[in-house]
């Protein structure tokens, strides 16, 4: 093998190994809470417990190389506000993206908690809220949201319902749907409610959805 067949081989390998490691991170941190040991990790990843120390030194740098590759879908959901032509359909797509996200990654909510743990410094959610600031302001001033709410109203409401990642497979995306339209009459400035999407929920269901909660704890 040639020196330059043997780089590319290499970077090959160590791109495998980041991305197996992270994954099984993810995975984790989808359902459980406390970290895992570097030996634990390294079983769950499929690779060597030296090559693990040789692509990241601690399970603290794991989370902020996890962390900054689910940034990355927060501004795929800038991209579509933005492509947005009213500015109520703006704040429509930002609740709606981000309970996409965060339903499609469930580790996001863990991860965020240990990064502010981990670094004071958070540039990212800085600079996310100025954009989300504008685009609330837009949509005050088009007069289709309610001028007191503010761009952290929004985001904690999306980020609440979003977190909602332990509902029976079958009824979930109802059940979310109702909430998305529940918080979406809510926002509106014209104070007009719209049917909300689905049927109601039954206490049939909700014992079910409690049940199915007790079958798959989030530890």
């Amino acid at each position: 093998m040639s020196d330059n067949h043997r780089v590319r081989a290499e970077r090959v390998e160590v791109r495998r190994s980041r991305e197996a490691i992270l994954s099984a991170a993810e995975a984790h941190y989808a359902v459980k809470d406390a970290d895992p040991s570097m030996v634990q990790l390294a079983r769950l990843a499929g690779v060597g417990i030296a090559t693990l120390y040789r692509r990241y030194a601690s399970v603290d740098d794991v989370i902020r190389a996890l962390h900054t590759r689910l940034l990355v879908e927060f501004t795929r959901v800038e991209d579509v506000v933005a492509a947005q032509s009213t500015a109520w359909d703006a704040v429509v797509a930002l609740i709606t993206g981000i309970i996409d996200v965060l339903q499609e990654h469930p580790a996001i909510p863990r991860l965020n908690r240990k990064m502010v743990a981990l670094d004071d410094d958070d540039q990212f959610t800085s600079t996310w809220n100025d954009k989300l600031d504008t685009v609330i302001r837009a949509a005050q001033v088009e007069g289709s949201l309610r001028t007191d709410v503010t761009a952290n109203d929004v985001t904690f409401a999306a980020f609440r319902i979003g977190s909602y990642s332990n509902l029976p497979p079958d009824d979930a995306g109802r059940i979310i749907g109702r909430q998305i339209g529940i918080v979406l009459d809510g926002l509106r400035a014209d104070g007009v409610r719209r049917p909300l999407p689905g049927d109601p929920i039954t206490m049939t269901e909700l014992r079910g959805i409690f049940q199915h909660e007790a079958d798959h704890p989030v530890e």
